[in-house]
């Protein structure tokens, strides 16, 4: 079932995959340029022992975006997503985030543990600890943001062929998901929240006690250092890295995924 809420102020685009009511939910967050949609083929591998609810994130998909780029930062994001939450999903929940929606889902678990039953993590990070490169990543994503605004295919054409995805099947779903999104809003959304401008998280992580399932995969070597960092921070953390995947897990290692994810929701279900 597909459905628009208004939260404050913004029309957000959710789906619910299932209607069991004896079955957990699972809410999913994606990443840059994508929406909902690029878990299709997790959702249909896991929803027989969860309802899943994906959401299309601010200016992506089919949710609105706004004009100020301050609108797509940290701490308005995750009130947004909170409130849906409590509006529309009820919780507690089992939250999973992919890339830059696994920043958000980290953030979101910090400020808000009450409302999670557990947490997982695809291709995450706590952020970026060395200033000089936060500051070279704000002006990477500045520089990125003009040229989607310039330019929105030639950007496309570079970021469908970083080294960060070469190790990903091909994916023309994935290609017609980011072909289809509002330049302004990309742009928004990097300057509002690109890995630049996330708060470092690392100092926090010890004090989290949600039960947290991080995930990378093999060919990913920089995502799976981080990752390795955070399972040594977080007290209750296990670390899947799944053979023959990149950044996009849930592309390359769907099915793996989904057995790793009924393990963990099985463990920690209330």
């Amino acid at each position: 079932m597909r459905m628009n809420c208004r939260i404050r102020g913004i029309q957000y685009h959710f789906q619910k995959h299932n209607y069991e009511n004896d079955l957990p939910i699972v809410v999913f967050l994606h990443g840059f340029m994508g929406s909902g949609d690029i878990f299709k083929r997790l959702i249909n591998t896991c929803k027989e022992y969860c309802n899943p609810i994906t959401i299309d994130l601010l200016g992506h998909g089919k949710s609105e975006g706004a004009e100020l780029h301050y609108r797509f930062s940290l701490k308005e994001q995750i009130a947004d997503i909170i409130k849906l939450i409590q509006e529309q999903v009820f919780s507690p929940v089992f939250l999973y985030g992919y890339s830059m929606g696994a920043r958000l889902a980290l953030s979101l678990a910090i400020e808000k543990s009450n409302l999670l039953q557990g947490l997982i993590l695809e291709s995450g990070t706590f952020g970026i600890e060395v200033e000089a490169e936060r500051q070279a990543r704000q002006a990477l994503d500045g520089a990125r943001a003009d040229q989607i605004i310039g330019n929105f295919d030639n950007f496309l054409n570079e970021w469908q062929k970083m080294d960060l995805f070469k190790y990903d099947i091909k994916d023309n779903d994935l290609k017609k998901i980011q072909k289809n999104q509002n330049p302004y809003w990309m742009a928004n959304s990097l300057l509002g929240f690109g890995t630049g401008t996330m708060p470092l998280l690392r100092d926090k992580l010890t004090t989290m006690v949600i039960p947290t399932l991080l995930i990378t995969g093999e060919f990913d070597s920089k995502f799976t250092r981080i990752n390795q960092v955070m399972k040594k921070e977080l007290p209750t953390a296990d670390l899947i890295i799944l053979p023959e995947s990149g950044h996009r897990v849930h592309s390359n290692s769907y099915f793996e995924i989904a057995e790793h994810l009924k393990l963990f929701i099985e463990k920690y279900q209330l």
